[in-house]
């Protein structure tokens, strides 16, 4: 397992009960961060498996029409492919792509600023928290679930403090 703590500095001049609630939060959203990166790279994978296999069965398509001169098979190819296509547009995996990637990079922020709060920058906790509440809200209203199977690997993953 590994220790999402390879933060290489925190300031000596930094209260306990600060070090901690730094901590805390920043392992909840290293795990939101760690979900959604995984999320979108799925969702990225499905989708370009999609559209290649669309293209190359269309594309196939037209060659083996061509050389057959055979309309089953080209029929046949062409619906494949277009099946392909279908899916991808039914199911939004583009749409669902950019989501888990706008929240995987906010939550990514939120990570290298709780970082520079541990090295010791100025830090005003209700104005940070609020900045939290609302950026965990927008990802809420506009970010689809995290499934459960993503979840579980984070916890295989990563040791649990």
């Amino acid at each position: 397992m590994q220790d999402i703590f390879e933060i290489n500095h925190i300031d000596q001049t930094l209260s306990k009960e600060k070090v901690k609630t730094l901590k805390d939060l920043y392992a909840y959203y290293h795990k939101k961060h760690y979900d959604y990166e995984k999320l979108h790279r799925d969702f990225r994978r499905k989708n370009f498996v999609c559209n290649l296999s669309a293209g190359k069965l269309i594309i196939s398509a037209a060659v083996a029409g061509g050389i057959t001169l055979n309309p089953v098979v080209m029929a046949t190819l062409t619906g494949v492919g277009l099946t392909f296509k279908a899916i991808a547009s039914l199911k939004k995996y583009d749409k669902k792509t950019e989501q888990a990637n706008f929240a995987h990079i906010e939550y990514q922020k939120i990570l290298d600023e709780i970082r520079f709060y541990l090295r010791g920058e100025a830090f005003d906790v209700k104005v940070f928290l609020d900045r939290l509440k609302m950026i965990d809200n927008f990802v809420t209203d506009h970010c689809m679930e995290i499934p459960l199977s993503i979840s579980k690997k984070y916890d295989k993953k990563f040791a649990q403090l």
